[in-house]
């Protein structure tokens, strides 16, 4: 069958997308009898959580459609597929079960993957191409990395006097506008910009901006506004002065504004909200100056002052526009000794903020050679699959089109060529702060780019699978009704014609749309009265805890909403229910590790006694008596001594904690996340308390477990976070957010002038606020884009809330003000208000607004009714169980080769963890502070190590020119796993090294035969077989 299509999904909600994508990419990999087809796709899709779904659900279809015998228990996705691919039903079960198994089989080809996880699969193969370490890491947190680059920074003032005089500078400056002289917060918030894509381009022209260049800019904008500031305060004295000229006194003016309005700008009152926020302009063009009963003619004075009024109007807003640059220009001044702090960050640690991966591609790989490429990775995709294509970047998508296009536009040795299948929804895009631009996919549905020579078929899933009939009829009457709100026409027909989704075959459905009174004092407490209403009311239609999800613009609200819903006993899963600091049992662990930081911590000494007095059920007095004696109660009632682990990594200290305290009843899952993040800290910035208790208090906020599923707990999630997921019973409370918030900081670059350049820039960075309609036409331009984008963004999550309910929906809102034209509206509230007038629904006493009926539920409950299985944490102590890499049988041997086998066995695990040379001072102090090794055989060791490292026909192997795979487990066709001791790659050679005790055998042969056979299967070329015995005189055995 030959596929050579370039198919796009327009998918609205609720519209099968998930079903459509399964099926092309199953009728794909089943549609002949080669099998292989799946190691030749690319699907990507945006979070680890929707891939490992997508992979499920292939597997799962192909698991059912190869186990079930009779075709009537078949799926109806299995006889769509049967009948488009024109075969029986017994041709098709045996292809899945033979694709089944070589999925199974080669798992790693099975390339299913997040955008970040393919990039960094390209970049690893080109690492050292572009200079990186072989072993470098994917860092995700980049606020981390962005104070500690800020941090460094700061740490030259007073060495490197260029920047010490910005920064000083800086501060004064703050402290002049009565803000905070602590200017590492505006460093931090400037130094995000670097991690934006949106900015990237941007920013890339400042970057050969040295600080005495900002300087210089600097100065010419103060001298600039300085100029402006004088020329507007003598037209208005000049002003001043013809009023009294012509005989008018301040008097004749209704209420001064008049003579008020230039006595302010000649008092160096140059704020334009203070200055043009009445009717004064109007009145000058309209005559209407004087009091209402003075007859005197005032044209001349009018016309005269109009002149001036609007030549000092553009002077202000030009002053206005240079202090939006100005305070923009000042911290940019050092956003390049940011990122030269981040970048020295980079090189120390061997790591890539996850955020660069796009840009690393575009600059260094993008314009290689396609076949280049490909031959580099030792993969060819000929079909790529992109889920949620409104949520791509303009730089992923350009970094993906020449590997796209290569598939689409040439033939394989058949003459087929490859095939592109996009899937997305413009009204779902929601994620533009992080670079998601939904003009792509826009353009490309009403053609108005062409990337390739295959012109796209464009099909449009037009049915609701979802929602039941009366929900999905509201969302298409309130969603094109409100569509004439949005400015931009192609904005517009996305509501217009998007929102004409058929119902599905289930009738029925509930809507209720209710408001309460914006005025009331305990606003808050109303809406999550209001929410506790409409869970009851679910429950009472028989709907289980679990069916219910209720949704929120930010995670302050869902907060509000827990604690309130937690102490009227109702159970709930939320982000900030599921926080790791929230646990309690983490919290004395945290405060523990505080108290050996700092024995005169005493707010930490008083949460671990608190935490013991209630597990002992002792009273206050227990807390009391022990505050001052901690290590007395430590050891003489739970055996843990201060003493012996003060020093020890985090990690063991906790572990012997976890043991001693008997922390392991429960709470499992937050104790496994907590070691994780121990874990993390460790291998990025050691294993000492301090560093782990600084990320701690950086992190807390954000550290939390993910949600188990069949919990019977209503859910709280953000919109943002329940994009593509589904909930029987959906509740939409403090649904009154504002459309354009102008009180939400954000940044616009602007297009210098011809006035501009003389700064030498040719754009500029401002803060997008409405005062840009005045600047100039461009700056007016940019800002009218910005907000019609903005008014979008807040049409999307709002489409996006309402469209999750399957059977009933709750929308709960607040009297906003009465809009007589839908222009007028300002929020949400305003939106729904509307909607109802428009539609001719009157005004009801409760204002409680609903359509259809809520039926009651017919499905059980029961898979949310089990109580979770949990797994034991399982930890070893230390103390008692003397930790060495030992082999069971060694110990019935005698003394002397039991500790043969354990050195070698030690020495085994150390070459396990070593990539490079540079590798070797860390592993040998992890083995110390961890025990792993005796203390007078890490001498030994480290000259066995050296020994192998340093040997003449072993060095090349580790260094960083290679690729290094050390215990890399393989698997072979039958199953069976391998795991050969260090792999080492380069240009597709694989150079195989066993490590061995004891004497030569043929085993040892055979055994690294077969990794060279697996591998050579995997189209690799092997370059070398050695064999390195590390009990005796370094030989290496080269096969």
């Amino acid at each position: 069958m030959e596929v050579s299509s370039f198919k796009i999904y327009n998918a609205s909600a609720g519209s099968g997308k998930t079903y459509m994508l399964a099926k092309e990419y199953l009728k794909l990999i089943l549609s002949d009898s080669s099998s292989a087809t799946f190691r030749q796709i690319l699907a990507i899709t945006f979070t680890n959580k929707a891939v490992g779904e997508m992979k499920n659900r292939i597997l799962e279809n192909l698991y059912a459609f190869g186990t079930k015998t009779d075709a009537k228990e078949q799926s109806s996705l299995f006889h769509d597929i049967c009948k488009e691919l024109s075969l029986k039903p017994e041709q098709l079960q045996r292809r899945s079960q033979i694709v089944l198994k070589r999925i199974l089989h080669n798992y790693s080809f099975f390339e299913i993957s997040t955008i970040d996880k393919f990039n960094h699969k390209i970049i690893k193969t080109f690492a050292r191409d572009l200079q990186l370490a072989q072993n470098f890491e994917v860092e995700l947190d980049v606020e981390l990395l962005l104070e500690e680059a800020v941090g460094n920074l700061l740490e030259r003032t007073g060495t490197d006097k260029e920047l010490t005089d910005v920064l000083l500078s800086f501060s004064l400056e703050k402290i002049d506008d009565d803000k905070s002289w602590n200017i590492a917060y505006d460093l931090v918030e400037i130094g995000k910009l670097l991690f934006q894509e949106n900015h990237s381009t941007h920013l890339e022209k400042l970057s050969s901006k040295t600080i005495r260049d900002f300087q210089e800019i600097q100065k010419n904008i103060l001298s600039q506004i300085a100029s402006i500031e004088g020329k507007a305060i003598l037209e208005a004295q000049k002003i001043l002065t013809e009023i009294d000229n012509m005989g008018f006194v301040e008097s004749d003016f209704p209420r001064k504004t008049l003579p008020n309005h230039f006595k302010k700008i000649s008092s160096k009152e140059f704020n334009p909200k203070a200055l043009y926020n009445n009717k004064l302009e109007q009145n000058l063009l309209d005559n209407t100056i004087l009091k209402s009963g003075d007859k005197r003619d005032s044209n001349h004075l009018s016309s005269y002052i109009l002149e001036s009024y609007l030549s000092i109007k553009k002077k202000i807003y030009q002053r206005a526009y240079l202090k939006n640059i100005y305070g923009n220009i000042v911290p940019l001044t050092v956003l390049n000794e940011i990122a030269k702090e981040i970048k020295n960050i980079e090189n120390e640690k061997d790591i890539i903020p996850i955020s660069s991966l796009n840009s690393l591609l575009s600059k260094e790989i993008k314009n290689q050679p396609v076949p280049f490429i490909y031959e580099r990775m030792g993969e060819k995709y000929r079909h790529y699959f992109i889920d949620e294509f409104q949520d791509t970047s303009q730089m992923q998508w350009d970094n993906l089109i020449p590997l796209i296009g290569s598939a689409l536009e040439s033939e394989n040795e058949i003459k087929e060529r490859g095939s592109l299948f996009l899937v997305g929804d413009v009204k779902q895009a929601i994620y533009r702060w992080r670079g998601g631009r939904a003009e792509q996919f826009l353009n490309l549905i009403n053609k108005k780019t062409h990337p390739f020579v295959v012109a796209p078929n464009i099909n449009v899933l037009d049915t609701n699978w979802r929602s039941h009939k009366e929900i999905v009829q509201f969302n298409n009457s309130f969603f094109k009704l409100i569509a004439l709100f949005l400015k931009d026409e192609d904005h517009k027909n996305l509501f217009l014609e998007g929102c004409e989704q058929k119902p599905n075959t289930v009738n029925g459905g509930f809507v209720q749309l209710s408001f309460l009174d914006k005025m009331a004092d305990n606003k808050e407490e109303v809406y999550c009265n209001e929410v506790l209403k409409a869970i009851d009311q679910a429950i009472s239609k028989k709907h289980s805890y679990a069916d219910i999800c209720i949704l929120v613009r930010d995670n302050n609200k869902g907060v509000i909403l827990a604690n309130f819903l937690s102490q009227n006993h109702i159970p709930i899963v939320s982000s900030d229910s599921l926080l790791l600091a929230n646990n309690e049992k983490v919290v004395f662990l945290i405060s523990l590790l505080k108290v050996i930081d700092n024995i005169n911590d005493k707010e930490a000494a008083y949460q671990v006694l608190r935490y013991l007095a209630s597990v002992e059920s002792k009273t206050h007095d227990f807390t009391a008596s022990y505050l001052d004696d901690l290590g007395a109660l430590f050891s003489e009632i739970y055996g843990f001594h201060l003493q012996d682990v003060k020093g020890q990594p985090v990690l063991t200290i906790l572990e012997q904690a976890i043991i001693k305290f008997d922390l392991v009843k429960d709470s499992e899952a937050y104790l496994t996340f907590l070691m994780d993040e121990v874990l993390l800290v460790e291998k990025r910035d050691g294993p000492g308390v301090y560093s782990f208790l600084n990320y701690w208090e950086q992190k807390k906020g954000s550290l939390s477990i993910t949600a188990p599923d069949h919990v019977n707990a209503v859910k709280i999630m953000t919109v943002h976070k329940a994009k593509g997921l589904e909930f029987p019973v959906v509740i939409f409370p403090f649904a009154n957010a504002i459309i354009d918030d102008k009180r939400k900081k954000k940044k616009s670059w602007t297009p210098a002038l011809e006035a501009g350049e003389k700064f030498g820039l040719s754009e500029f960075l401002v803060n997008t606020t409405q005062d840009m309609l005045h600047y100039n036409e461009l700056a007016a331009e940019v800002y009218t884009d910005e907000s019609k984008k903005t008014a979008l963004d807040a049409f999307n999550v709002l489409y996006v809330a309402l469209t999750r309910a399957e059977k009933a929906l709750y929308i709960i809102s607040e009297t906003g003000k009465n809009v007589n034209s839908l222009m007028e509206a300002l929020s949400y509230a305003d939106l729904f208000q509307y909607y109802l007038s428009e539609k001719g629904i009157p005004k009801n006493e409760l204002d409680v607004y609903t359509f259809g009926d809520f039926s009651e539920n017919k499905s059980t409950a029961e898979q949310h009714s089990k109580e979770p299985h949990y797994i034991p944490y399982m930890i070893r102590n230390k103390q008692e169980i003397d930790f060495t890499i030992s082999t069971k049988s060694s110990q019935l041997w005698d003394e002397e080769k039991r500790e043969a086998i354990e050195m070698g066995n030690l020495i085994h695990f150390a070459l396990s963890q070593i990539k490079t040379l540079d590798d070797v001072p860390q592993v040998l102090e992890k083995l110390k502070l961890t025990g792993h090794a005796p203390q007078d055989s890490i001498t030994y060791i480290e000259q066995k190590i050296l020994a192998i490292i340093h040997h003449p026909k072993l060095k090349e192997f580790f260094t960083h020119q290679y690729q290094i795979l050390n215990e890399q487990e393989i698997l072979k066709a039958n199953g069976e796993s391998l795991r050969p001791d260090r792999i080492a790659i380069a240009d597709n050679e694989a150079t195989i090294i066993d490590y061995k005790t004891g004497k030569t055998s043929p085993s040892h042969k055979e055994q690294i035969t077969e990794y060279a056979d697996v591998l050579k299967e995997m189209n690799f070329k092997i370059k070398h077989l050695i064999i390195v015995y590390i009990d005796q005189e370094i030989n290496p055995h080269f096969l």
